[in-house]
């Protein structure tokens, strides 16, 4: 668990120059790893101070301050290795630019990652919902079981037609002649058999969500129907497509 500001405990927010001096000549010289660990423990307080500066001015709720502060200390090491002292700058100028940017860099990873997680599970929640059939008045154990099945099965058709995507384009090179590069060029093959065969609504849903990656409400505005007609459309599309790629040996989605 990331820790609380006001818990970890303090160090100098600078080293004393008497001390650190000969640490630096002797790390400059030899690059030693042990002289690296005392720059870093050196110069915590000082990364410290900069993450709860950070910290404090956040517009994204979804970090802690001991990110922060890991962020910061991964810029302190990128500092004190590119560090010349010979050049006369002091170090903490030099290595507040790194830190900073080491602790934006992060964030931005960190808020792309969760908005990329936050999309993928929106689109299997669409996809779920499609495929899910109105229950009936009182259905029993096998029929809901039946329902989950055909549920399960209709989402591996899914996630092969994702993994797929690359072989649709035009035939490519292997770097070799492997029995796995042969099976990828068959599946697209089969793929791009299949995907032909279905009906021309149902292929167009198919290459905007898989293949364009957008959500069923903006395949909706670009086939002029509603969301609703969309999702029954993808529904049909995925039986259509399980029932074509199921005639051969090469995907087994029962599995």
């Amino acid at each position: 668990m990331a820790a609380n500001p006001s818990i970890i405990p303090r160090a100098p927010l600078r080293p004393d120059p008497v001390e650190i001096g000969p640490i630096w000549a002797g790390f400059v010289r030899t690059r030693d790893t042990t002289m690296r660990e005392r720059l870093v423990a050196a110069y915590m307080g000082f990364a410290r101070m900069l993450a709860a500066k950070v910290y404090a001015r956040r517009t994204f709720e979804g970090m802690e301050f001991g990110d922060y502060l890991q962020y910061a200390t991964v810029g302190l090491i990128e500092a004190i290795d590119r560090f010349d002292p010979e050049r006369g700058v002091l170090f903490e100028s030099f290595a507040a630019v790194r830190m900073t940017g080491a602790m934006l860099t992060g964030i931005e990873s960190s808020t792309e990652i969760q908005r990329q997680v936050a999309t993928r599970k929106r689109v299997i929640g669409e996809r779920v919902a499609s495929l899910a059939e109105p229950a009936a008045p009182s259905p029993g154990p096998e029929a809901v079981f039946a329902q989950l099945a055909e549920m399960a099965i209709g989402l591996a058709v899914g996630f092969v037609l994702e993994d797929s995507g690359m072989y649709l384009q035009e035939e490519g090179t292997y770097a070799d002649n492997t029995y796995s590069g042969v099976e990828l060029r068959q599946l697209r093959g089969r793929v791009k058999a299949a995907l032909a065969e279905i009906g021309a609504n149902q292929r167009r849903v198919i290459e905007l969500h898989y293949l364009q990656h957008l959500p069923f409400e903006d395949v909706a505005t670009r086939m002029s129907l509603t969301r609703g007609r969309i999702s029954q459309i993808h529904k049909e599309a995925l039986q259509n497509l399980r029932t074509r790629l199921t005639k051969t040996d090469a995907i087994d989605l029962h599995c």
